[in-house]
């Protein structure tokens, strides 16, 4: 009798093992590549496959800033010999930045090297706390969010002096988590070198830069 009471019990830990393997904490269930499930958005549908793919690869991972979570990381691939660079700044898609093709083309806001360093990050000690209270670095920066629409965002530094908060509040969407108007595209030269007078580091990103210099080029032609 007790040889087949430690059988069951052994049987059932396996077949929790089992159900848990399978789906596993905050896991839903795996996404076709073929077909969309039923009420996703496709967009929604892409994202997923993204997050699914990326987080099952075994690329390499390397920190090239000094923060642990909302830094630069590089992201190698050890079979293609190929390496990216990613951002992080947020959980969201649209938030943060990858240097491959896909993520400049796909306009879903993430690829799969990032969802890649997001699961990395997210099993280190601190990560909830740290995406909870959200990206705070020292410099402020002008970047590009590619989740749908193309726009570009100013986010405000915690070093950020209030001559450059004021002169940020007068020209980007702060409801709409700073976003740059297309009719004050002329005005963020002025902005940007007012800045560099500051002394407070500033960081555009050359991809903003280049987005803002297409659509001020489209406008003269028009």
């Amino acid at each position: 009798m007790e040889n087949i009471a430690q059988t069951e019990r052994t049987t059932t830990k396996s077949n929790h093992r089992d159900r848990s393997s399978t789906t596993g904490p905050n896991k839903g269930p795996k996404l076709s590549r073929t077909h969309a499930p039923a009420g996703l958005a496709p967009e929604e549908w892409q994202r997923g496959l993204r997050r699914q793919f990326g987080r099952e690869q075994a690329f390499g991972l390397e920190n090239l800033g000094g923060e642990p979570f909302f830094s630069e990381f590089r992201v190698s691939n050890p079979v293609s010999k190929s390496s990216y660079r990613v951002a992080i700044r947020g959980v969201g898609p649209g938030r943060n930045f990858c240097s491959c093709p896909d993520y400049a083309t796909s306009d879903l806001g993430t690829c799969k090297h990032i969802e890649f360093t997001l699961g990395r990050l997210e099993k280190k000690r601190g990560a909830k706390t740290a995406f909870r209270r959200g990206c705070r670095p020292a410099f402020s920066e002008l970047y590009l969010r590619y989740d749908g629409k193309r726009t570009v965002h100013f986010r405000a530094g915690t070093d950020c002096p209030p001559a450059v908060s004021e002169a940020a509040a007068g020209l980007f969407n702060t409801a709409h988590d700073g976003m740059l108007p297309d009719e004050c595209l002329g005005e963020l030269e002025h902005f940007m070198s007012a800045v560099s007078k500051s002394g407070h580091e500033f960081r555009a990103y050359d991809d903003a830069l280049d987005f803002v210099a297409g659509r001020r080029d489209a406008a003269r032609r028009a």
